[in-house]
């Protein structure tokens, strides 16, 4: 599914193997921990919600053994930059399905909308906010899909 050429796969190994030489983890023969992982997350694409970042991080990690491997690595990078639009909705949609139930909740929606949000000093309550956004969200959904 992913259509990096041979010269990027070994670009991406490399930075990999870059990244895990400069690593002090105790996971560093193994690959990216959790930390190591946001750490790159933040400094190459700008992330800084944590939600975010550990929602990627769980995606990257397909054996759940709290270590991005090699192969997990140019996988997940593999969508992220050469991705076809269906994998990037199927990866956007596994970010957001926090319970992996294969729907995303009002519920998930608010949690994920919750942190990214900038907080606003205002006597309204910010989380009363943020579900208005998602009911606005879901209505727009609804009337797109109801044609």
């Amino acid at each position: 599914p992913n259509q990096l050429n041979k010269g990027e796969v070994e670009c991406l190994i490399g930075l990999f193997d870059t990244l895990v030489a400069e690593s002090s983890s105790r996971f560093a023969a193994a690959g990216f921990d959790r930390n190591m992982f946001r750490d790159t997350l933040h400094s190459a694409f700008g992330m800084t919600d944590d939600m975010i970042m550990d929602r990627v991080f769980r995606t990257f990690d397909r054996d759940n053994d709290s270590c991005i491997s090699v192969v997990e690595w140019v996988e997940g990078l593999s969508v992220f930059l050469r991705g076809t639009l269906e994998e990037r909705i199927k990866y956007c949609f596994e970010v957001y399905d926090l319970n992996g139930d294969g729907y995303i909740s009002r519920e998930e929606m608010f949690q994920m909308l919750k942190n990214s949000l900038l907080k606003q000093p205002s006597e309204e309550d910010p989380d009363e906010g943020i579900k208005d956004l998602v009911d606005i969200a879901l209505k727009k959904m609804a009337s797109i899909y109801s044609l």
